[in-house]
């Protein structure tokens, strides 16, 4: 990934790795477990770890937006925990109702959700395996 791109190509280039990898461990749980409900499990891992970086970087957009036009800090910061509160109880209590009706298993759902940190880590990995390659040179 290269950082020194404009920052909507590299926040492009990370949701598009995003979404391959993604595309990648449903598959790849399809293939090793044959077990829909483990499958629908990081299917909806990964799903919702997708929409929520969608509203992460829509909010990182409005808050600068309101920063810039001089909204005050504190009246930025009530708004976006009030939306960010509200999304995360919504998300549980449909994520409650689907372990209650035992649709989904915890661990292939943390695997899905995990996507995003995955993403992160193999970034690091890559930068560190830049880096080792310049300092041989």
């Amino acid at each position: 990934m290269n950082f020194s791109q404009a920052p909507e190509r590299v926040l492009r280039e990370f949701e598009f790795r995003n979404l391959i990898l993604g595309l990648a461990l449903v598959l790849s749980s399809t293939v090793v477990f044959h077990e829909a409900r483990v499958v629908l499990s990081v299917l909806l891992g990964v799903a919702v770890s997708l929409v929520l970086f969608q509203f992460l970087k829509r909010d990182g957009y409005e808050i600068a937006e309101k920063a810039a036009a001089g909204i005050p800090y504190g009246k930025i910061l009530r708004s976006f925990l009030v939306k960010y509160y509200l999304r995360l109880l919504a998300l549980g209590l449909f994520m409650g109702v689907l372990f209650a009706l035992r649709l989904i298993h915890p661990v292939p759902l943390a695997a899905g959700l995990s996507l995003t940190v995955i993403q992160g880590f193999w970034i690091l990995l890559e930068l560190g395996a830049k880096k080792l390659r310049i300092s041989e040179a």
